[in-house]
């Protein structure tokens, strides 16, 4: 089958969208760093909708770090690719927002001049939480091989913050306007802690501190919220398109119909126009943040690591088990929501109503496995502030964190340990998976960089006790007792 690419994207089925504005003339402005599935379902699909709308020149750049997947899938397709929407009426839309597809190992110099362009105004990250580098203070972590890396070659970036930094500091000495640099993954207060990460970076790069003070006081990093549904591309989902669209395409996408891009109004005034493709502009990021975070995120990762224990594989599969549905909307109504600012205009039981349909979307497949990645950093964010809010007698989000526990230790007893870079990079403050269970809970209870010390000593007592009683199979009952 032929492939999708510029010179065939003619031949593509009427029936998909295309790229309704001139492709070739749309200049570069944006440098995207890491472009998984997430961000070519999401921020670019935003940037492709506002070009269309107003024009601009907003093309992508999108950067990989770690991996050349990226630039092999969308090289070949000259940064074309299809979104698929599943939902009740399917849709296929080819997006030309990527202009560019550059891999770090490969293309350094290339990415470097594209950051210190006058044309690029912003850059974009979704690079998963690990690849921020923070300690649990949200400081930079020096001792992380990324950080140490670039700081021993700071014209030879690593991290995505090294990159940051050098293009700031050569933006500087070229007098050209300060970039724009937006978070797009689901960390709490992320542009801030970006901001922070930078501008710690750039401190032990430069004694000098007019760097620092340009990252700190003149760059803006607006903190977002970002939302979409998005389940990992399969054999079938590209047959699916090939199908649709009458050409193959090795780097389509697949996401449910909804997808909420929230930023903070501390934007230039030259930008796309992503508030009219749909974005929301406020200054009140933090409430639609924490949110998503605790309503639809920590019911995610309760599905997830129970979901596993009892043997479920997608988010369908568990939300229809009746026992866990239970247990979940009583979280979520009875312990998540009072804990909770709703934004204006968001009715709290409303939205969550909404998440658990979308949840039960029969056209998605989502993958609890591709969910379960990095909960060593998502549980900290999604289910231990509501313990921490009501302590002990928060036993639902115990029974979450406690299943997570156990679910790691299971995990990484049978010589299949999470996916998990933060947890990875802990070594040997890990307890062994072959204590038993409750020295295995002491020792990940212990860890101050995942269960910070606000959290009770009576929380972590109830966490230790449910993390022996799930072990001890007893998590149906459990489940029963608290739905």
């Amino acid at each position: 089958m032929t492939r999708l690419s510029t010179a065939t994207l003619n031949r593509a089925n009427p029936s998909a969208a295309r790229p309704s504005y001139d492709r070739d003339a749309a200049g570069i402005g944006i440098v995207h760093f890491g472009p998984g599935a997430f961000t070519r379902a999401h921020q670019a699909v935003f940037t492709d909708e506002a070009m269309a709308r107003s024009g601009g020149d907003w093309g992508i750049c999108a950067v990989s770090l770690n991996s050349a997947r990226a630039k092999t899938a969308l090289g070949p397709q000259d940064g074309l690719y299809t979104l698929a929407i599943r939902d009740v009426a399917p849709s296929f839309r080819i997006i030309g927002a990527i202009k560019e597809v550059l891999f770090a190992s490969e293309d350094i110099d290339a990415i470097v001049d594209r950051l210190c362009a006058a044309q690029t105004r912003f850059v974009t990250l979704t690079i998963t939480e690990k690849g921020y580098a923070v300690d649990g203070r949200g400081k930079l972590d020096l001792s992380n091989p990324m950080i140490q890396s670039d700081l021993a070659k700071p014209d030879a970036p690593v991290s995505a913050m090294g990159y940051i930094v050098l293009a700031a500091r050569k933006r500087l000495a070229a007098s050209l306007d300060p970039l724009c640099v937006i978070s797009c993954d689901n960390l709490p207060d992320n542009g801030d802690r970006l901001r922070a990460a930078c501008a710690d970076l750039a401190a032990e790069m430069d004694a000098d501190t007019a760097l620092y003070n340009h990252i700190r006081h003149e760059m803006c990093f607006p903190n977002t919220m970002v939302d979409a549904i998005t389940p990992a591309t399969d054999k079938g989902v590209l047959d699916t398109v090939e199908e649709a669209l009458g050409l193959r395409d090795e780097a389509a996408v697949q996401r449910e119909a909804f997808a909420q891009w929230v930023i903070e109004d501390d934007l230039p005034a030259d930008r796309p126009d992503w508030a009219g493709a749909g974005a929301i502009i406020t200054s009140n990021v933090h409430a639609f943040e924490t949110t998503k975070l605790r309503i639809l995120n920590g019911a995610h990762s309760a599905l997830t690591y129970l979901g596993l224990l009892l043997g479920h594989a997608t988010v369908g599969d568990a939300v229809r088990d009746t026992r866990l549905r239970g247990f979940i909307d009583t979280m979520i109504r009875a312990d998540v929501i009072p804990t909770l600012a709703a934004p204006d205009g968001l009715d709290l039981s409303e939205y969550w109503e909404a998440t658990l349909a979308r949840f039960d979307n029969p056209h998605i497949e989502h993958r609890l496995e591709q969910i379960s990645h990095d909960g060593s950093q998502k549980i900290p964010a999604r289910v231990l502030p509501v313990i921490i809010h009501h302590g002990e007698s928060a036993a639902r989000a115990i029974t979450v964190a406690a299943g997570w526990i156990v679910w790691t230790r299971k995990r990484r007893g049978a010589g299949a340990p999470p996916t998990d870079g933060f947890l990875s990079q802990l070594g040997d403050t890990l307890p062994d998976p072959k204590l038993d269970i409750a020295s295995y809970a002491d020792g990940m209870l212990a860890l101050s960089a995942i269960f910070p010390s606000e959290l009770s000593r009576a929380s972590k007592s109830a966490i230790r006790a449910a993390s022996l009683k799930i072990d001890a199979d007893r998590l149906a009952a459990l489940l029963d007792a608290l739905a």
